[in-house]
């Protein structure tokens, strides 16, 4: 590998930790929101978010 190479490897080496963060967070918000809401249609769309999402920070590439 070539230092840029090496160095680009290292700042990125915490991407997939972030992104599995992110997405944690972003599920937990669509569930609260679809635990509020006034109507049906608005629930379920926050439920289908909310599992993409819980999906995503689970599965093994995240990006």
């Amino acid at each position: 590998m070539s230092a840029v190479t090496d160095q680009s490897a290292m700042i990125f080496a915490d991407d997939d930790d972030t992104d599995q963060l992110y997405f944690r967070q972003r599920s937990e918000w669509h569930a609260h929101r679809a635990a509020i809401a006034d109507d049906g249609s608005t629930r379920t769309l926050h439920e289908r978010f909310a599992a993409l999402y819980a999906q995503r920070a689970v599965s093994p590439s995240s990006t």
